[in-house]
């Protein structure tokens, strides 16, 4: 995708009509020089019996009445002209630019969670808040810079009516002066993005030093060497490329502003000793010249922003390939009740370039309504693979995944989606309840007002207009607003990792002896990541993961055998 492409695709109308617009308030720009000098040199007879030389305008003197009204004329018509043209293709720079930003936050909401978790945040980040605003910069250069081009190609027009000779001279020394000023901005513009290129890198440093400033704060040294050898070295490579880039840039800038002036030189004290060229047609030329100098200087000036956006529109569109979309039905068929959740031969393998990347599974097992399940396992493992998987994040490399007898299908994949509810984590808390939650808001207040007084978070967090007060709490308080969200939107499958464990003991206790206990006797599915050996005895079945095989299932629902039991059965 292009700038200019973009914008036509846009409003195809609005841009014929801005450019037309446009076009016309160059060719009026070109048409003043001539108007003035033909009013400043008329000496017509028939004119001057006919019009007077002077009127008198509220108390002014005006000379050539005429020429002064046509004048006026064109100057209203230029402004009126360009501002419409101006006007209508900043409106459509905005609509592209928003459709941009809109276009890159649905392929993000579409996009598999696995093909995010490989781009990485940082890309993402850096993305969406230094490519899109050089886009949006770029764009809403476009309107001045296309009237300029116009006003530009409406004088090389009039230099062409008044003398050929003049029009191809100038126009061989504004090619010359143009490629000229051309090497060095793409020199300039490689800088830049290497620059660019750098960003992705400092992104993911300043991430490094938000996110690690616990374990940084431990170590002074490790703390200085995160700062010199990542943070500062990041910045600087960014820095470096950018100043060469834009010292580069701004000299070619420079050498552009004078280019005008340049031509001007050549024709009045070379070109006219070598061509016979009127006076007349020479302050005509000159005019001309020193009337485009503004328009020169404004295209050449927003070429390095227009290559900054070039470039960040080219990194944008890079993303936008590397984002896969899952490509999912917009209508959604009706799921049948479930009793179970079953996983048969389920294999998932991380993409990886240079060798064989991680592989979990194939695993085979099944997770019941009314009962819970505790996944557990060292790290590394494969419990967080198996828990996306369970949710539905990851989709299996082979296998089959079934909710009953149904298997899941990218046709019913949302819906199945719909009804599950997870607190990863890495969770991330909103400060309001989405639309997701099937109660109204007259059950949808006290509700929540009961959970946060059942949580012990009534005397911190207000809930209000479905908005909560505040979520600057503590990990362990923020999890439990999770827990509250979760329950509101009462889905079928629950599927907590770690869930309790920056919890209190005595919530802990709640959490597991309280709350796993009450989904269960709601019929919800409900699957438990745990290290926590002393709420074992709270799971139906235990799914023991190791280097990404299932080791064993214990379930618990099945009665011990009981030997004595046996004995009285056969001898009895």
């Amino acid at each position: 995708m292009k700038l200019f492409e973009a914008f036509s695709k846009k409003s195809p109308n609005k841009v014929f009509l801005s450019i037309l617009l446009g076009a016309m308030a160059g060719i009026s720009y070109a048409w003043l020089i001539p108007l003035v000098l033909s009013a400043v040199t008329a000496d017509n007879g028939a004119m001057k019996a006919v019009f007077p030389q002077t009127v008198r305008v509220l108390g002014f003197e005006v000379s050539n009445p005429l020429f002064a009204v046509l004048f006026l004329c064109t100057c209203v018509f230029i402004l009126t002209a360009r501002s419409l043209s101006q006007v209508m293709l900043s409106r459509v720079s905005m609509e592209v630019t928003s459709e941009l930003r809109i276009s890159m936050y649905d392929r993000i909401a579409k996009a598999p969670i696995a093909a995010l978790e490989k781009i990485g945040s940082a890309k993402l980040l850096a993305a969406l808040t230094t490519d899109v605003p050089r886009v949006v910069m770029g764009a809403r250069l476009l309107p001045d810079l296309l009237t300029s081009a116009i006003t530009l190609v409406g004088m090389l027009g009039y230099l062409w009516y008044l003398n050929t000779d003049v029009f191809a001279f100038v126009m061989g020394a504004i090619l010359v002066g143009a490629t000229t000023y051309q090497v060095p901005m793409l020199i300039g513009r490689r800088y830049l993005k290497k620059g660019r290129l750098h960003i992705d890198e400092l992104q993911e440093s300043i991430r490094g030093l938000i996110y690690g400033a616990k374990e940084l704060k431990l170590d002074s040294e490790k703390r200085e060497a995160y700062f010199q050898e990542i943070l500062l070295a990041a910045e600087r490579s960014v820095l470096k490329a950018d100043k060469t880039g834009h010292t580069i840039m701004r000299v070619a800038m420079n050498y552009g502003d004078l280019l005008s002036f340049f031509v001007i030189g050549a024709v009045s004290f070379v070109f006219v000793n070598h061509t016979a060229i009127g006076s007349r047609d020479l302050v005509g030329v000159i005019m001309g010249l020193m009337y485009v100098t503004g328009p020169i200087a404004l295209l050449l000036n927003f070429v390095p922003q227009i290559s900054v956006a070039r470039v960040s529109l080219n990194a944008v569109n890079a993303l936008f390939r590397q984002i896969p979309e899952e490509h999912l039905p917009e209508r959604r068929p009706r799921v049948p009740e479930w009793d179970a959740l079953r996983f048969e031969g389920v294999q998932y393998q991380y993409a990886s370039n240079d060798e064989k990347g991680f592989t979990v599974g194939p695993v085979d097992f099944e997770i019941r309504k009314g009962e819970v399940t505790f996944i557990i396992g060292g790290n590394g493992s494969g419990k967080s693979t198996l828990s996306k998987l369970i949710t539905q994040h990851y989709r299996p490399s082979c296998g089959e995944i079934r909710f009953g007898d149904e298997p899941v299908t990218p046709e019913n994949l949302a819906v199945y989606r719909d009804g599950i509810a997870a607190i990863y984590s890495d969770y991330y808390l909103f400060d309001r309840v989405l639309a997701g939650t099937r109660l109204g808001d007259q059950l949808l207040q006290p509700r929540v007002e009961a959970y946060l007084k059942a949580f012990a978070l009534d005397h911190k967090v207000v809930f209000k207009d479905r908005r909560f007060s505040t979520i600057s709490l503590s990990d362990g308080q923020k999890r439990r607003l999770a827990l509250i969200v979760s329950f509101i939107d009462d889905k079928q499958l629950y599927l907590f990792d770690e869930c309790a464990a920056d919890q209190d003991p005595g919530f802990k206790n709640v959490f597991y002896r309280e709350v796993l206990p009450e989904l269960k006797a709601q019929g919800k599915a409900v699957v438990v990541i745990s290290h926590d050996d002393r709420y074992f005895d709270c799971a139906d079945k235990v799914i023991v993961m190791e280097d990404g095989r299932i080791q064993r299932i214990e379930d618990r629902t099945v009665p011990a055998f009981d030997e004595s039991e046996f004995e009285q059965l056969v001898f009895a």
